[in-house]
């Protein structure tokens, strides 16, 4: 998947609204964070992206009950298709019933065919929440902590740091406790870095702008560039099934199963 640095949506929103990009304080930043995590949500949701999307083969498990089922991965948001043979192979492949069933542990698909021992079904993967704050080198981050660190010189930074990149980007603590000083950098296996598909660049900027004219009261001003931010997105879907002409199959449904 092509993706873009956090930083770069975060500068462009910022001089789309009218701010300095030089002057950015916690509080302007805090704001900001908010409003491109909303709007990548919006974004993510709102259609069957190729850059969010998997198609992945499962076996099914039968219970005492006869009931048909299987588990979805952890990184599993919608499930949105569930077929008996592989679509990207196979002509003869049909969609299968299902139904959702959370038991409070875990997310399972349940089968309406008792048939089905084994297909592919097609997912939306969840979409990440930005939270993190400035990484601070002296503190120590516990497992599921987010921060924001600029990969580009390797410190903790809103702003580039002359003669250096400047890729700034959220990293998620995944071991129990990383010690003071172990950055994404210097340990990168204590860190997953938060991945912004590129589509979403665009519409992040404007969007987020949009949504801080709104917290300005700045109504008419923010109406515009709303509009600007869903001429972004429909480039992108346009860029997908007009210019890559990235149709998906027909949907035949099988009422009998």
């Amino acid at each position: 998947m092509r993706t873009t640095n956090f930083s770069q949506v975060f500068f462009e929103a910022i001089q789309y609204s009218g701010n300095d990009r030089h002057n950015i304080t916690d509080e302007t930043f805090a704001q900001f964070r908010d409003f491109i995590s909303a709007r990548l949500r919006e974004a993510w949701e709102q259609d069957e992206w190729l850059d969010v999307c998997r198609l992945t083969q499962f076996t099914a498990t039968t219970d005492a009950n006869n009931v048909v089922s299987f588990t979805l991965p952890a990184d599993a948001g919608e499930v949105l298709a569930v077929y008996n043979l592989n679509p990207q192979v196979s002509t003869r492949a049909r969609e299968i019933g299902y139904e959702v069933y959370e038991d409070g542990t875990q997310i399972k698909i349940i089968l309406r065919s008792n048939l089905v021992e084994s297909g592919w079904y097609t997912y939306r993967k969840k979409c990440p929440v930005l939270t993190g704050e400035l990484y601070d080198d002296t503190k120590v981050y516990y497992q599921g902590a987010q921060v924001y660190f600029d990969s580009g010189s390797n410190t903790g930074t809103y702003l580039p740091i002359s003669g250096q990149p400047h890729y700034g980007n959220f990293y998620t603590a995944l071991t129990v406790s990383v010690s003071a000083g172990n950055s994404p950098h210097t340990h990168p296996a204590n860190w997953q870095k938060i991945e912004i598909p590129y589509i979403f660049g665009n519409y992040l900027s404007w969007g987020a702008a949009a949504n801080w004219l709104v917290s300005e009261g700045q109504l008419q001003e923010a109406a515009g560039l709303d509009s600007k931010a869903n001429q972004m997105l429909s480039i992108e879907a346009d860029k997908i099934s007009r210019q890559q002409n990235q149709t998906q199959k027909i949907k035949f449904i099988n009422p009998y199963t």
